[in-house]
This record gives structure tokens, sequence and C-alpha cells, in this order.
């Protein structure tokens, strides 16, 4: 069966962390032993979002689906083209005179890269040569064909088993910088692009603001490259459903996925497009003039997004993002820093999760969802999550709903959304949950016999308004290395709450979760307070974003459509 493939595009720094993250923890799913995985029923279908090609040699190369976008100087050790088709070649230099040739020195690799270096070594003298990578020529051969025995469970480029998951880094807090410094899955060489006119963390040349994404795209050849790398991925996909678009909202990068979501919208007008906006919990807000640019980025990203896709999720797990940042979600079982490889952790291991119905293997369409969700002209969702979902060791699924007595299980990750309405509709996934259901349930459970059957009683009881679809994965998610150390010493090596702490060499493998994606009359504060704080700026006193072409008019306007989306939130009765 023809798997319905995504493209994915990570537009920003930040939203490149929540990407890592969230490849790293679908790499560690896959099934490296055969009759394991055999043995194992096949929940994810790994085709939607990764793609195989085959080298000349025949070597099986496994990568994600994938656009991701960055600033010069963001990538540190990590080589632009990947280093799966690398070719070793020289620069080859004309100038026929005296040269003098100035080489950088190279960034050191840290200890989780240095050991994954050490275990690709140690492929390369088993086998001979490193699975996927040497200087062979790279051919874009199609392995759909019946011909190939190769399944997504059982990936050839990585068949054995990477010893470094079951390792504990304690120190990569303190030496994570960028993305790829815990990057655990190769790319694609035309997955990078880097814009070139301005370099990561340039003071003197920031690109801090919406304007500057758009003059980055300004010249021709920028933008051909950008979309040729994108019509690359789309256009070898047999049933292309659409596209995720992951996009920082507070700096120049939501100006760039203005034009990037215009292009898809105009190119692509059949496919969905689910955007999700990140805004990290650390960003400096010690100035007037750096708030101020925070909610002028913020209010124009978000009405290009919500424009321009199908459905716009918002999130952070800052709960405040205008006059200042804070109210941080409070899980209690994690210990997270405020730091970009601790809070996009959190965010990735709940966005591998919210989009479980439409990556099974027998999936829902994504524009099920989008159609679904954005009728009536809502198109801003809200996300909620429970990492890990309190489950007991000695408990059972049953039991913890019951003993919710009234309160969610999850929080909210999309800021100035609080839950505090019943949703119009929404989609609950759970995950890594055992079996192990009561013989005799009790009350509104009585009949309960599987995870399924609680959840929808559950579902049904508590959101009896609502349009419900619940989901449930058996699989738990995999935060193994080198997903951060923030879960509490009382949760054991499965994810679950348990009376004896964990030794503080152990590391966790899986979690359960539950996640609910949701459109909510709550959306409204959201809408509310972006546009509440936006009206009091006055345009005109900030003149770069008015030389980077945005006119006072245009911003008005663009005020206008927040304060009419926020109309579709509100109940009848407070529209009078």
């Amino acid at each position: 069966m023809c798997s319905r493939e995504i493209v994915t595009l990570q537009l920003g720094h930040y939203s490149n962390f929540v990407g890592t993250h969230w490849w790293n923890i679908q790499d560690a799913s896959f099934l490296y032993n055969p009759t394991e995985a055999q043995q194992k029923e096949k929940e994810v279908d790994h085709d939607i979002l990764w793609r195989e090609g085959r080298t000349l040699k025949g070597e099986i190369t496994f990568t994600p689906r994938l656009v991701a976008v960055d600033l010069k100087g963001s990538l540190n050790t990590l080589k632009q083209e990947g280093v799966l088709y690398e070719t070793n070649q020289q620069e080859d230099i004309k100038w026929s005179g005296d040269i003098t040739l100035h080489k950088s020195t190279p960034a050191e690799k840290n200890a989780y890269l240095t050991e994954l270096e050490k275990e690709d070594q140690a492929i390369l003298e088993d086998k001979g040569r490193l699975p996927g990578t040497s200087d062979v020529i790279y051919d874009d051969v199609d392995m759909k064909d019946s011909s190939s025995n190769t399944t997504k469970d059982t990936v050839e480029i990585s068949n054995y088993a990477p010893v470094v998951f079951g390792k504990v880094f304690h120190n990569l807090d303190d030496v994570v910088r960028v993305w790829s410094d815990y990057l655990r899955v190769y790319l694609h060489p035309k997955s990078i692009h880097i814009i070139e006119q301005y370099s990561h963390l340039n003071s003197l040349h920031p690109f801090d603001i919406h304007g500057a994404g758009h003059k980055a795209l300004e010249d021709h050849e920028a933008r051909k490259e950008l979309e040729d790398r994108i019509h690359y991925f789309s256009e070898e996909c047999d049933s292309l459903q659409g596209f995720h678009v992951l996009v920082d909202t507070h700096d120049g990068f939501g100006g760039f996925a203005a034009e990037t979501l215009q292009h898809l919208q105009d190119d692509y007008s059949s496919k969905s497009i689910m955007t999700f906006g990140f805004t990290p919990s650390n960003l400096p807000d010690d100035t007037a003039v750096r708030r101020a640019n925070r909610i002028l980025n913020s209010v124009l990203s978000y009405h290009r997004c919500f424009t321009h896709s199908s459905l716009f999720f918002p999130l952070s797990l800052a709960n405040s993002l205008w006059k200042t940042i804070g109210n941080y979600a409070n899980f209690p079982q994690l210990d997270y820093k405020l730091i970009d490889y601790h809070t996009s952790a959190v965010l990735a291991a709940s966005l591998d999760t919210v989009s479980m119905p439409y990556r099974t293997v027998n999936p829902i369409h994504m524009c099920d969802i989008t159609n679904n969700f954005n009728s009536l002209g809502k198109k801003v969702g809200s996300m909620s999550t429970a990492l890990p979902f309190l489950l007991e060791a000695e408990s059972n699924f049953v039991d913890m709903i019951q003993e919710l007595e009234g309160h969610l299980p999850w929080l909210s990750i999309t800021p100035h959304c609080v839950n505090q309405s019943v949703p119009f509709m929404q989609s609950v996934v759970v995950r890594g949950i055992p079996e192990n259901i009561p013989r005799s349930p009790r009350g509104l459970y009585s009949s309960c016999r599987s995870v399924n059957d609680t959840l929808q009683v559950y579902l049904t009881e508590n959101f009896n308004s609502c349009l419900n679809a619940g989901t449930v994965v058996k699989s738990p998610t995999k935060v193994c290395t080198p997903f951060p150390h923030i879960f509490r010493k009382n949760i054991n090596k499965h994810g679950l709450v348990s009376t004896t702490e964990r030794h503080q060499f152990e590391g966790i493998d899986s979690v359960p979760m539950m996640t609910s994606m949701q459109s909510s009359p709550d959306t409204a504060q959201l809408l509310n307070t972006l546009y509440t704080e936006a009206k009091k700026l006055n345009i005109r006193k900030h003149a770069r974003y008015l030389e980077c072409g945005l006119e006072e008019d245009e911003y008005q306007e663009i005020l206008q459509d927040v304060a009419d989306l926020e109309k579709c939130y509100r109940p009848k009765s407070d529209m009078g």
C-alpha cells in the first residue's frame, strides 16, 4: 500500500532544535533486529515522514523528508551537505598568482557525537564500508518497488543496535550549543538550506525582525534554491498529502516562513499545510525594544501563518509571551531547565505523539483533521500534553483516569490558552499504556475491557458537548539518549511512577504520554491578548519594520484580521 507522504520544513534555529529531537525520537523507535520486527505488530508507518534511497553500490539510505533552514554559522560540526554522500573533493582554486590559504580551526565534537563517530567506525571495520557512506555517487533510486525486501522497521542502513542509546551523557546540558550537537540521524544532502546574508548570533547584523525574513528571499537565486529543495522532496512522493511546517515566530524566520507558506499555498493548493509556530522560553526580555519586537514579530508571523496554512498551532512552554515571558508549564514529574535543548525536547515529544493519528499504519488523512478543525474560520488550534502520563508502576489506566476526579491529565503548551473551556473539537492520543485493565472496573468504566474503551468513555463523559476523536498507540515515546535528563528520580526506566528512586546513572528508555490537539474557545484569549498588546504599539516608531516594507495601513489591516479571527472562537452569547 502506498504511503501518503508528508514533507517537513523547519524554518528557524529553535524549530531545528525541536525538529532534531523529533527525528531522534522517531529514529529510536526503529526496530533493528529483524526477528523482533517480525514478532512485534507494526503501528507507525515511517514512510510518511521518511524517504528511502539507494547508492550506486546498492546501499540503502533512510533519511527524513526534510528541508531545514538556518543561518550561516549555525551548524557547528555538521556539514551542510551532511555526511552520507560526501565526495571529499578539494576546493578548485583557479587563481594563477601567489595565494595564501587560510583554514579555520574545525569545531570539536562533543562526547556524544564522538561516541556516534566511534560507533560508525566500528561498523566500517566490521563491514568494510560504513552503510550508505564513503565516496560513492548518490543515485536517487526509488526504493518502493516490490523487489526490495527492506521494511522501515528493519532499516538496512542501520541494521545494528545503536549502543550509544544505552549510554547516559550527563554533560550534554553544558555542551549543546546548536541543534546539530545532538543530531542522531543522517540528513539528505538537499535537506539543509543556509541563509547566507545573516550569521547566527550576530548582534551587529541581527536576523531579529519579521521583515528581515522577507528580504532574505528577495534574491531570486536564494528563493529558487529553497523552492528547488522543496520540489525535490515533494515531487518524488507518490501520494503527497501535505506539509509539516515548524517555524520560529519571534524573529526574522517568521517573515521567511510567510514567503515560504505562500509558495506552498500557491504551488500545492490541494495539499494540507499544518504549521507549528514556536517561541523559546528563554528569550531576552530586559528592554522595551526587545519586548516590542517580540510582539510585532509574533502578530505579523501569526497572521501570515493562519492565513497561508490549513491549521496553525502556536507552541511554547511559556504560558505568557507578550508583556513578559513567564508562568512556565509546570509538569509534575519534570525538572527541565529554560534552555533550548530542554524545552524543545518537551515540545518535540508532544509533537511526535499528537501527530500519531495520521502517521499510523491505518491513518486518517491529514486533511481530515485540518478541514474539521478550521471549520467556520477557526484556523488556530491549541495543544496540551502529559509528559509523562502519570501512571504508577502497579496501577492501570482505569484507576489513574478515575483518580483525576475532574482534573485534566494534561497541561497546555499553547501560550495564553489555559484549558478553562470545553473545546469545540479535539483529537486525543494515548500511547504506551499497558493493557492491564482490572477484571471488574467500577462505576462508569465497568464495561471497559481495554485502554481504548477507557479512553472513549473518558472523552464522552468529560467532553460530552465536544466532537472527540481518540487514538490509542501501544508503543510509548522513546526518550533515550540524546533526549535530555529532565525526568524526576521517581520515574523508572519505563516512564512509570515508582516508589523506588532511579539510579543516577540509569537513563529512561520510554514514557507513556497523552496529548490533546484542540479547537477551543480559549484561543480567543490568545488572540485577544496579542491584538491588545500589538495595538498599543505605534508602528511609525519602529523604523526598521517600515524600512523592510511594512506599511502603516497594512499593519492596521493585520490587526483587524486578528480581531476578526478572535470572534470565531467566542461563544455566541458573548458576541451580543
